[in-house]
């Protein structure tokens, strides 16, 4: 399979016409229905289909265009920093996080950038998303992890990257740390711990379910809020995806499943660096596939 294939294919998806994707390829139309025909034959299957004036995916394209579209966006990426390591340009890349969301689930993406760019300087900036947000305006920050359900403005582009899901943090010596998985009936009485790096999750559980808990409000570091889940003054509901001490434990919670989407956000229309650009990329050819890091 040839990357000039896969570029024609994806532009070819969006344009639905031969002729216009040929001009954006800048290839004559032949020479492109060619290297679509040699790309159906290596996938063992028709990608469109051709209706009067109209040209439309088949099953097998719609099934076939997001890993595509994904190898597309991460060859760009790779071309793109080569250039930027043979022009030995200055590379930053400045990630603000909202509250509760750490940098694990896009470590390979910066991974893969500094790879290439050794001495890229890296910098993160933890704020609500609101900070975020004029951060970004203000051209402070290169792009952001913001959960689903906060306001951006038209100006910005945004993709969902994850879905975050909340476990119960309990101390290891706790009366319901010996389960596989609870409910939210488990937790039924129990103080729950929360603040502004929660998620969100404890207020979620609260309107999904008829048992009745004790709040505690906890607001600074994650690191201060588990000093107390250590304590025994409470449990926290904090994503799967925060490192923990050993001191405490986690439990996934089934039932009901808590979740919020991750989404990474950026500033449209303004001129991006390769090590930015390049990150934004990989972790768009990703989406949807980020795993989760196991906890204690």
């Amino acid at each position: 399979m040839e990357l000039s294939q896969v570029r024609y294919f994806v532009t070819l998806s969006r344009l639905l016409n031969f002729t216009r994707a040929a001009e954006a390829c800048n290839v004559s139309q032949p020479a492109l229905t060619r290297a679509i025909q040699r790309l159906e034959d290596e996938l063992g299957g028709a990608l469109l289909f051709r209706e009067r004036n109209t040209t439309q995916l088949t099953e097998l394209g719609r099934s076939m265009l997001p890993h595509l579209d994904a190898m597309l966006m991460a060859a760009d990426s790779a071309a793109s920093l080569a250039d930027a390591r043979r022009r030995q340009s200055v590379a930053s890349l400045k990630i603000g996080l909202a509250p509760g969301i750490g940098c694990g689930a896009i470590a390979f993406a910066i991974g893969e950038v500094a790879a290439i760019l050794p001495d890229l300087m890296i910098r993160f900036e933890e704020a609500a998303p609101g900070s975020l947000v004029e951060a970004m305006l203000a051209d402070m920050l290169d792009c952001a992890l913001l959960p689903q359900d906060c306001d951006l403005p038209d100006r910005f582009n945004h993709w969902p990257l994850y879905e975050d899901r909340a476990v119960a943090v309990l101390p290891v010596h706790h009366a319901l740390a010996g389960r596989a998985s609870l409910t939210g009936d488990d937790l039924h009485g129990e103080t729950l711990l929360h603040g502004e790096r929660c998620g969100g999750f404890a207020a979620k559980l609260d309107h999904l379910q008829t048992a009745r808990y004790r709040f505690r409000r906890c607001d600074g570091a994650t690191s201060h809020l588990l000093d107390l889940v250590v304590a025994g003054i409470g449990v926290a509901l904090l994503s799967e995806r925060i490192a923990l001490p050993a001191p405490v434990t986690a439990r996934p919670i089934t039932d009901p499943v808590l979740t919020r989407t991750v989404r990474l956000a950026v500033l449209a229309g303004r001129p991006q660096e390769p090590a930015v650009s390049g990150f934004i990329k990989l972790c768009r050819a990703r989406r949807g596939h980020i795993g989760a890091p196991r906890t204690a």
